[in-house]
């Protein structure tokens, strides 16, 4: 091949390697989103494990027979 072959072959690899790049950058992009609506589900369900936890804790609590601020 000549010179002028190997430099038109060199662009070409040049353009499909950046074609490339461009395609993986788009697919860490979305696996970005997808990360990131993952981590708020996540939190969201933390949060509701939390409030489950205390609701059970204060469920099983003792409790006073009457109210002693009442008067019956």
């Amino acid at each position: 091949m000549s010179v002028l072959g190997d430099a038109i072959q060199a662009a070409r690899d040049v353009l499909r390697l950046s074609d490339q790049v461009k395609a993986v950058a788009g697919q860490l992009k979305e696996l970005g989103m997808e990360l990131r609506d993952q981590d708020r589900r996540i939190t969201r369900l933390e949060a509701k494990w939390e409030a489950a936890i205390e609701l059970a804790a204060l469920r099983s609590a003792p409790r006073l027979v009457g109210d002693p601020g009442r008067q019956d």
